[in-house]
């Protein structure tokens, strides 16, 4: 279809034509050259007066007979026929990758031709989301998220406001599920893909994150919360130099030993490290948080922002070193709120910022790709922003941020820094992939959306329900729940065999609050008073009553507790003689178990540390339907006496597991 012809000035770059169709902006347009064949340009503005409307167009270009986008180096003859673009020479133009390859970030602007960013391209070059708040960066960086947990690519996301959680439920958001179908996407979470880590005292659903108390001394030096003189910095190498691997409570020691007043500030910073309680000599294991399939979410909402920095820090130092000696796989690291922990060095230094610009400088050498999201470009190091050779921009307005972009990035022209400016929510500018812009219309989410502002009403109103942890609840129907991972629809597709009936069992459990070395939660479950030691497959053991026990049956069981299986003549314990009788007393009493003329331990019953079985659900007040609600045989009090026989309890919540008891068909 004829939109017009080209008329007044216009360059290899730009043109403009009087529109005599029906023109939109953005829209895809193929105009003839007469060096090159048709040439795919964009309209980028329309402009009308009293008499006429001209449209302002950028030159994209042709597909030369390698298949490269090139450049056209003569600028059309005056006069030339604008055509809209055929859907066909728009994919054969601007094809980003083959097939179901690349990573599905939505449609070209008024089309429906998908838009994939090629993966390999992600995981070596870089990649930066940047848009102001509210504009769509999170969701934005969460779809291209998805993408790449679909396709088992390791993901390390830092999240300081726990905003990516929300990957693990399916999408229900009413106006995004009707807009899936244009996009040919369903509702989707990603539970079982992803491992979540924090601090399970602020956010009860995470398992702990603890970084290593092993330090170099450059480390060291530079995780100190405080600027040094050179004499205190004196004082520290002296001190490590007599402690070897570096430990802060014997670095403490060797330091409170100089007799010089210049210690004490240096006394005060590393008691301040030690009292961070992140630092353990059993950190998290780093192929537990880099593993193929999975992604692993560092929730730090709840720590100081200069916490967050030293774990950013370590974390990734230790990471990018065992990448680099083949030790963990490659990944793809995602940094949210990276002007903060990164920023420009005119703002402010942060102690994670040397480990991102190494990572963006050298990461891609080792397979390890980055990608930040900030809504301060401005903001960010230059150096690890000029790093990210694609970037998805949504709309920014702020000078500054808009002058750190155009920097940044090559092929932004001062028509593109306006339409930054105008971008619409969902709509994106995405470079690198081609040698000009292209605008997309990022796909919904298959998961569910977190990052959304919070309602302050909604907030207060929920407040007052959780008020005083109060116990007693007004409608019966509204009751403290830990929310089981699946549904009864979920039962139904995964069952292989046709199910008849399924009923929804409440037990009664109580959540304890415990102190250990370090905070944990335990759910007892108050019909028999077990621990339940895992929700999902509600499987529970039992407390032993080690009071009923003799010294000698505690001396035995205390052997068996080294031993896997055993017979009693491994048991090696020079105090005692009839080792046979006592083995077979404690089998009777439930503690062994026999396995053919050998033993074991009952694994019903807890004889370890209770830390072992801890618990990172939360309890949740919602209306809940069900059919059966089971009678507590123990009392809450009950339930914290005979727990306290083994750990410290500080606080206990009343609340319920749900259990759906399924009834298979009989064929």
């Amino acid at each position: 279809m004829i939109l017009g012809k080209i008329a007044g000035k216009h360059t290899t770059t730009h043109f403009s034509f009087l529109v005599e169709g029906d023109a939109k902006k953005f829209e895809y347009i193929q105009v003839y050259h007469q060096s090159y064949g048709y040439v795919l340009c964009q309209i980028v503005e329309l402009e009308r007066d009293d008499k006429k409307v001209v449209a302002y167009c950028n030159v994209l270009g042709f597909k030369d007979k390698d298949g490269h986008l090139k450049s056209i180096r003569e600028p059309f003859l005056s006069g030339t026929e604008v055509l809209r673009a055929e859907d066909s020479f728009i994919k054969d133009t601007v094809m980003l990758t083959k097939g179901d390859e690349g990573a599905f970030i939505g449609h070209l602007e008024g089309k429906s031709i998908q838009v994939k960013l090629e993966l390999q391209k992600l995981l070596t070059k870089h990649v930066a989301v940047l848009a102001k708040t509210g504009a769509g960066k999170s969701y934005t960086a969460a779809v291209l998220i998805e993408e790449i947990i679909e396709r088992g690519i390791p993901l390390l996301v830092v999240d300081p406001h726990g905003e990516y959680v929300t990957l693990k439920e399916p999408n229900t958001n009413t106006i995004e599920l009707e807009r899936m179908s244009e996009f040919g996407i369903k509702p989707k979470g990603f539970l079982k893909k992803i491992e979540e880590y924090g601090n399970p005292s602020i956010n009860p659903n995470v398992k702990p994150l603890r970084i290593s108390r092993k330090l170099a001394t450059r480390e060291l030096l530079h995780l100190l919360p405080a600027k040094l003189t050179g004499t205190q910095k004196g004082l520290v190498y002296s001190a490590l130099e007599n402690v070897g691997d570096v430990d802060f409570e014997d670095l403490l020691l060797e330091i409170e030993r100089d007799e010089s007043a210049s210690k004490f500030p240096v006394v005060n910073v590393i008691k301040y490290l030690m009292n961070l309680e992140v630092f353990s000599s059993d950190p998290t294991p780093l192929a537990d948080l880099v593993r193929p399939g999975k992604c692993a979410i560092l929730n730090l909402k709840g720590f100081s922002t200069e916490l967050q920095e030293i774990i950013v820090y370590k974390l990734l130092t230790d990471l990018f070193e065992k990448r680099k000696l083949g030790q963990v796989p490659p990944f793809f690291l995602v940094v949210e709120e990276a002007h903060n922990f990164c920023p420009e060095r005119n703002f402010a230094e942060a102690k994670s910022s040397e480990i991102i610009r190494t990572i963006a400088s050298e990461g891609r050498k080792f397979g390890l790709g980055l990608c930040v999201i900030s809504q301060r470009p401005a903001r960010i190091d230059n150096n690890v922003l000029s790093q990210c050779n694609t970037q998805i921009i949504m709309k920014v307005t702020n000078p500054n941020d808009i002058r750190a972009i155009a920097k940044s990035v090559e092929g932004i022209t001062k028509e593109s820094e306006e339409e930054i400016k105008n971008l619409p929510i969902g709509t994106a500018m995405v470079t690198g992939v081609v040698d000009t812009p292209l605008f997309v219309n990022v796909r919904p989410r298959m998961s569910h959306h977190g990052g959304s502002t919070v309602g302050m009403f909604e907030e207060l109103e929920q407040a007052k329900k959780f008020s005083d942890n109060r116990t007693e609840y007004s409608d019966e129907s509204v009751l403290p729940i830990i929310k089981p991972k699946l549904t009864k629809k979920d039962i139904k597709l995964m069952s292989e065999k046709p199910i008849e009936t399924i009923e929804t069992q409440l037990i009664p459990c109580a959540m304890a609050f415990c102190k250990g070395k370090t905070d944990f939660r335990l759910v007892m479950e108050l019909v028999n008073g077990n621990i339940v030691t895992n929700i999902d497959a509600e499987e529970t053991a039992a407390l032993p009553d080690l009071s009923k026990l003799t010294i000698n049956e505690l001396k035995v069981l205390k052997e068996c507790y080294h031993l896997k299986e055993f017979t009693p003549e491994d048991i090696k314990e020079p105090s005692l003689v009839r080792v046979e009788a006592y083995v077979q007393l404690l089998a009777s009493k439930g503690y062994l178990i026999t396995k053919g003329s050998r033993y074991a331990l009952n694994p019903g019953i807890i004889l370890n540390d209770l830390s072992n079985y801890a618990n990172y659900d939360s309890i949740s007040l919602v209306k809940m339907s069900f059919d059966t609600k089971l009678k507590p045989r123990l009392s809450l009090d009950a339930a914290r006496e005979k727990l306290s026989n083994f750990v410290k309890v500080e606080e206990m919540r009343e609340c319920y597991l749900v259990h759906f008891k399924v009834t298979q068909k009989i064929v």
